[in-house]
């Protein structure tokens, strides 16, 4: 992965912990890589070395994940931020829609899944976007961790729905063909009857203007 040669990255985990999870080997792939096991001496390496991304374990006794984000936030508000936890809650959830720019990875993860995360900080910071889509006045949508939001109340979608969306959001700027969906989605065994049942049941869940058929063609996002 080229990109990470030309990125920092500073690790903040809390020495009693032995996980890991394939974090220690982005140091082959990251020629700035900065590691703290004390959460503020991470936010003063912040201060000093001003890196991109942050991968932050929440294990820490002494200060919440929320706290942490906020001091970050303060240094520089675009700071990207992958959280490693053991679990996930609907608060965290919706506290990743407030910052922004927030990353959840539940343990147990991979490399490669790390650098999948990695990937998507890179792609908001080349286009200087942020991960979170304002799809109405009370949808919203995280397209970091994959969550759409009623306002404060989390939507559930099925995995087929949450990929169909998912696909919708990432290329936003554009209608999705059929064949994309096909493809992506049902690998090549799509159904006209399964496309039309995703699209009515995501449109049951959320305003139904926000999915757009282009006639012909597939459907998009209609922002």
């Amino acid at each position: 992965m080229n990109a990470l040669k030309h990125i920092k990255v500073l690790h903040i985990h809390y020495r009693q912990s032995n996980e890991d999870y394939g974090v220690s080997e982005l140091k082959e792939y990251c020629k700035n890589f900065y590691e703290a096991n004390d959460c503020y001496r991470g936010i003063e390496l912040y201060k000093e070395e001003k890196p991109e991304i942050v991968i932050y374990n929440v294990s820490f006794p002494k200060i919440s994940n929320e706290e942490f984000i906020k001091k970050i936030k303060q240094i520089n508000e675009k700071a990207q931020v992958i959280i490693t936890t053991q679990s996930l809650t609907k608060e965290k959830l919706y506290n990743a829609i407030n910052f922004h720019l927030i990353k959840y990875l539940i343990y147990p993860f991979n490399l490669n899944t790390l650098l999948d995360s990695l990937k998507d900080c890179i792609r908001s910071i080349d286009s200087n976007t942020s991960n979170i889509i304002k799809l109405s006045k009370t949808f919203t949508y995280d397209r970091f961790n994959k969550t759409l939001f009623k306002d404060e109340k989390l939507i559930s979608l099925s995995a087929k729905e949450m990929d169909f969306f998912h696909l919708l959001v990432k290329n936003k700027d554009r209608a999705v063909s059929y064949e994309e969906f096909n493809q992506i989605i049902w690998e090549g065994e799509m159904t006209k009857d399964a496309l039309r049942s995703i699209v009515k049941d995501l449109r049951k869940k959320i305003d139904k203007n926000i999915i757009k058929n282009i006639s012909g063609i597939g459907y998009r996002v209609n922002l």
